[in-house]
């Protein structure tokens, strides 16, 4: 079920240290899950949920994005073997149960129906972040698509784990680790993964519980620096990539590694994981989970077997008569300089091939005639070139593939963009790096 460097914990151990931490929850009204820890997170979750007790995911780990998610939530404890947390509700820890190991019990099937509300929030990327209610039958139904996707790698189940980079408080690694394993049983590493290193100890630490095949959930904000590592192991079989467009020439060099899937998933934290798509080798998207694309006047519906009600898409998208569909763009996204159209999303991902910088993105001030846009850029770790330099490099590279009335001539500096941990920028640091860059008051 979990595994780490310490070994595998199995079924009966879960459901063992599960009664001992409902016990110790009976008081709360609420839980706020703050574990970083996979196997001790995914406690928290069942837990609540079988003690009827509200579970709030906060959208960051700032203390105001908590103290603002538990505000009006009753009797909240955070869970959390962080004691900074302490100032903001009653903590409780994680203890392993020293108890017998208790019968093994199908907890999942009770839980099918059970309507206890798991709060999710947005990423913020476009507005404030916006609480999203969830069940286990919603999260379930999201995390089909990981399970789909392992059951088409044709490999024994005992042999193929999860690693996830992406953060499990939010939709996208919820569903993909947590509820993967949770709902279908499927292996995931319990730590967290961030730098080549930690890729490397996850790694040895499957191989150690005798998992010789691994599929990692994570995004392009990790890609940028995993891929040499990726790679250079074997053992990762297949890739998933959300939470922002993947880079079709980095899914390329991906895929052309021997034995290596490469996958893309399309969804958001309202509708959960939908469809996905080998980014590689097509642009249309293929609609899993059980989802149907319902076109109204206005927009377009998605619904599911697992979604209470349809639910109105955020893109603007193109159906085709074989049921895919491809992506035109977020409503909203368009961007609209002297008269001339284009895409936030295809101008970054235009940036994003700019081989002199690690990281970039568009800045995008909508206005009433004519909008206004800015480059921010982080240089590589090293690199010899001069500002003066890397601007040049990146306005000839940007003139080549775009229209000139998209290549800003305001271009920011920064050692580094500061992206959420699912690699998105929120709205109000957009708005600060315009403000830096003397085009929002």
């Amino acid at each position: 079920m979990f595994f780490s460097k310490d070994g595998v914990i199995d079924h009966k151990q879960f459901v063992t240290d599960l009664a001992a931490l409902r016990a110790q929850l009976q008081a709360a009204g609420s839980i706020c899950n703050l574990f970083q820890n996979r196997y001790q997170f995914a406690l928290g979750i069942v837990a609540g949920l079988l003690n009827n007790q509200t579970i709030i995911l906060p959208p960051s780990l700032a203390p105001e994005a908590i103290r603002s998610s538990i505000a009006d939530a009753p009797a909240p404890v955070i869970l959390s073997d962080n004691a900074e947390h302490d100032a903001l509700a009653a903590r409780l820890s994680f203890e392993a149960a020293q108890s017998e190991p208790a019968k093994n019990w199908d907890y999942a099937t009770s839980l099918q129906a059970n309507p206890t509300e798991i709060h999710v929030y947005s990423s913020g990327s476009t507005r404030q972040p916006k609480c999203n209610a969830k069940t286990w039958k919603m999260l379930r139904g999201g995390a089909a698509i990981t399970d789909q996707i392992l059951q088409e790698l044709e490999v024994q189940p005992s042999e193929v784990g999860l690693l996830g980079t992406t953060p499990h408080g939010h939709m996208y690694g919820l569903e993909a680790t947590i509820f993967a394993t949770l709902g279908f049983g499927h292996a995931t590493y319990r730590d967290t993964i961030f730098y080549p290193a930690d890729l490397e100890a996850a790694i040895e630490a499957a191989r150690a519980c005798g998992i010789s095949k691994l599929v990692l959930i994570t995004s392009p904000a990790h890609l940028r620096f995993l891929e040499a590592a990726i790679l250079a192991a074997p053992e990762i079989i297949c890739v998933l990539s959300a939470t922002a467009p993947f880079p079709q020439a980095l899914a390329q060099k991906l895929a052309a590694r021997d034995n290596l899937k490469v996958m893309e998933i399309y969804g958001s934290t309202e509708t959960g994981s939908m469809a996905l798509r080998q980014t590689a080798f097509e642009e249309a998207w293929s609609l899993s989970a059980g989802f149907e694309l319902q076109k109204t006047p206005a927009t377009c519906l998605a619904a599911a077997p697992h979604l209470p009600v349809p639910i109105a898409l955020e893109d603007e998208i193109e159906q085709h008569p074989d049921g895919r569909f491809t992506l035109l763009g977020r409503a909203g996204d368009m961007v609209s300089v002297r008269g001339k159209r284009s895409r936030l999303a295809a101008l970054n991902a235009t940036l994003s091939e700019v081989a002199e910088i690690s990281d970039g993105v568009f800045l995008h001030d909508k206005r009433s005639e004519s909008d206004a846009l800015a480059i921010a850029v982080v240089p590589l770790q090293g690199s010899s070139l001069s500002e003066t330099e890397i601007r040049s490099l990146v306005r000839r590279h940007l003139l080549l593939h775009l229209d000139a009335a998209f290549v800003p001539k305001k271009l920011l500096f920064l050692p580094e963009i500061p992206r959420s941990a699912t690699g998105k920028i929120t709205r109000a640091i957009t708005v600060d790096l315009l403000k830096k860059a003397g085009l929002h008051s």
